[in-house]
């Protein structure tokens, strides 16, 4: 027998509600953590590229990145010109609200889709996000996607720096007993160092940078000899490295 199929069996889900669900469309699988392309690692790149993009917009040279390898909570900070402070709530809880579909405001970045932060929000426990700019600042909770608390105000600290910290613990009843991979996590930095010559990313205080960008990858992560040496070029919006190595090709025929 055919089971009921009706009105009463069509659902409508919030943006949260809808990534909780269906999170393979936003960040692929789930995973502990033990592969370097498990969910908890997405949703710590997907942070990490609102604060590339500040970068490559010439707007802060240094990215924080605390990650407590025992409890998962991750905290990013970076140092561009922080999240207009009228529009928080909606950039990390809104989809496809964001400042990356402006080419005045972003003329280039990693993330474009209008997802990124709030797949974050919404695949963790506890977020926290606050923006600060101009001598004010404003913050906001959540839970699991759903907001806490906001507020925004004058800054206390005048030295408090313009930018935007994002703090996560991602939900383990969705990445069920996961744990963060310090080799994992280190090879996903240095690619971010590679692909962004100059930009300083630190990971509890160990500072990964490179000045010679794609030049660096093919010297540190080249295990073999190179017959010359390599050609890279680099303006602002390309940059290549080309070489031949002795590395012979894998001998497909079979035995």
């Amino acid at each position: 027998m055919a089971k009921a199929y009706g009105d009463e069996q069509i659902k409508h889900l919030d943006a949260m509600e809808h990534i909780r669900l269906r999170l393979g469309m936003y960040i692929g699988r789930s995973g502990d953590g033990s592969d370097y392309d498990d969910g908890i690692y997405v949703l710590l790149k997907e942070v990490i590229d609102n604060a590339v993009d500040e970068f490559i917009m010439g707007c802060g040279r240094r990215i924080q990145i605390d990650l407590n390898w025992d409890t998962g909570v991750c905290a990013v900070r970076d140092y561009g010109r922080g999240i207009p402070l009228g529009k928080v709530v909606d950039c990390v809880s809104e989809l496809n609200t964001g400042g990356k579909f402006n080419t005045d405001a972003f003329q280039f970045s990693v993330g474009m889709n209008g997802v990124g932060t709030k797949a974050v929000n919404a695949l963790s426990d506890d977020f926290y996000v606050r923006s600060v700019r101009d001598g004010e600042f404003s913050e906001a909770t959540f839970a699991k996607g759903k907001l806490v608390s906001k507020k925004r105000g004058k800054l206390k600290d005048p030295n408090e720096r313009t930018g935007t910290y994002v703090r996560f613990l991602p939900d383990a009843t969705i990445f069920k007993k996961f744990k963060f991979r310090e080799e994992h996590v280190m090879r996903r930095l240095k690619m971010y160092a590679y692909l962004n010559a100059g930009l300083s990313l630190e990971l509890n205080g160990q500072k990964i940078v490179s000045e010679d960008g794609l030049g660096d990858l093919i010297a540190d992560e080249a295990q073999f000899e190179k017959l010359y040496q390599p050609f890279h070029y680099r303006t602002k919006t390309l940059e290549f490295v080309f070489t031949h190595t002795n590395r012979s090709p894998r001998n497909t025929t079979p035995s």
